[in-house]
């Protein structure tokens, strides 16, 4: 079990690692990503355009994390390290600009600049792996998944649709399994860490939640602030709060990364749960943003349209990424919360599908919220020390 366990890092054993201006800045490129998969959702909420905005979805978080995970793994701070995230944001915008109307209209630029990042990520583990001997193998294994998803993305450039896309999704579950837990699980040894991942987790979560809020606004002033859309946008900005405040309760806790490198490797691997449970949590958080401000333009044309089953569904994910995170670090809920998580799920599903007029459907959601985050206020999760 060599190498599992807490270093200081540069930054010294009693001061905690927080995430640098870099990676604040790293993280508002995503915000233009995020924002073009809410638009392309709004304009398309059928189960077509739920699907694609889930694929997409999946890829833009995968590129945020893997990035993000390489910072939390070695913290370098220097000109060439800066400079490597510089580029790679540059990359991030030019899939950003090429997601304005869907990757379809020219699905083999997204490819392509989408190859060239997992190409570098493969390369800044390598480059890693050849200087520290000690970190040499795990790095080389990262290294592998990526160079496999970047070379399967490259291929798809020669494929026509739909294999495209299936190379596509085949990539990304490649490399997940590959640079994840399987490097873990098959690396004698690792990097001696301090992290600072469930932080980063958290920024990104107020950067989803600020583009449901966003949504919500826009619902209310695109419909000129009729009394049925205010009605939506206060029953959508308490979904949001309500959100809000049991992710940052009861989900968020700063230690909870090296709580997992102490428990050695099987936590470690263990914890991808908690870290891929995450991009339930957002997805979910963005849908139901552009659920309400198709609401409240449904609430005023007098429309029963995709508004109930998209906030029911977004609803539904949401609760089951949350649990999933909890499985990742073993957090304990009580049976109170237990049974409100299940009763949040199952009203959702049942208001978004009733037929309910749009204000009612949104602000029962809003209550249910509510009730959630007062259970988890008198009984808090217990988290596995």
């Amino acid at each position: 079990m060599e190498g599992w366990g807490v270093a200081a890092g540069s930054r010294g054993s009693a001061e905690a690692r927080r995430s640098s201006w870099l990676e604040l800045f790293f993280d508002l490129v995503f915000v233009v990503a995020v924002f073009q998969l809410g638009s392309l959702l709004n304009e398309d909420p059928s189960v077509h355009g739920v699907l694609v905005f889930a694929g997409l979805m999946t890829t833009i978080w995968w590129l945020w994390f893997s990035f993000s995970y390489f910072a939390d793994l070695f913290d370098d701070d220097r000109p060439p390290s800066r400079f490597v995230q510089l580029v790679a944001m540059l990359g991030v915008l030019a899939l950003a600009a090429s997601l304005h109307g869907g990757v379809a209209d020219d699905p083999a630029l997204f490819a392509l600049v989408y190859g060239l990042l997992l190409a570098l990520l493969a390369g800044m583990y390598g480059v890693v792996g050849w200087r520290r001997r000690e970190a040499r193998e795990f790095c080389w294994w990262n290294a592998a998944g990526f160079l496999l998803g970047a070379v399967l993305w490259f291929s798809s450039l020669l494929a026509p649709a739909p294999a495209r896309y299936a190379l596509w999704g085949v990539g990304l579950a490649l490399n997940a399994a590959v640079a994840g837990p399987l490097a873990y699980t098959w690396a004698g040894r690792a990097p001696v860490q301090r992290s600072h991942m469930p932080e980063r987790f958290g920024l990104f979560t107020i950067v989803v939640l600020g583009e449901a809020v966003l949504a919500v606004a826009n619902g209310i002033g695109d419909t000129g602030w009729r009394p049925a859309a205010a009605a939506v946008g206060i029953g959508g900005f308490v979904i949001a709060c309500g959100i809000w405040w049991v992710y940052f309760a009861s989900t968020f806790d700063q230690e909870a990364g090296n709580r997992a490198l102490r428990g050695g490797r099987g936590a470690v691997v263990r914890s991808y749960l908690y870290a891929y449970g995450h991009l339930l949590v957002y997805g979910s958080i963005v849908a139901s943003g552009v659920a309400v401000e198709v609401a409240a333009r449904e609430a005023v044309h007098g429309d029963h349209g995709v508004a109930g089953p998209l906030l029911a569904g977004s609803q539904l994910t949401l609760i089951l990424g949350c649990i999933v995170v909890y499985r990742g670090f073993d957090v304990r809920v009580s049976r109170r919360v237990a049974f409100a998580q299940v009763g949040l799920a199952l009203a959702a599903v049942l208001i978004g599908l009733g037929g309910l007029p749009p204000p009612a459907t949104v602000l029962l959601v809003a209550v249910a919220w509510v009730t959630l985050a007062l259970v988890e206020w008198r009984s808090p999760p217990v988290w596995r020390r």
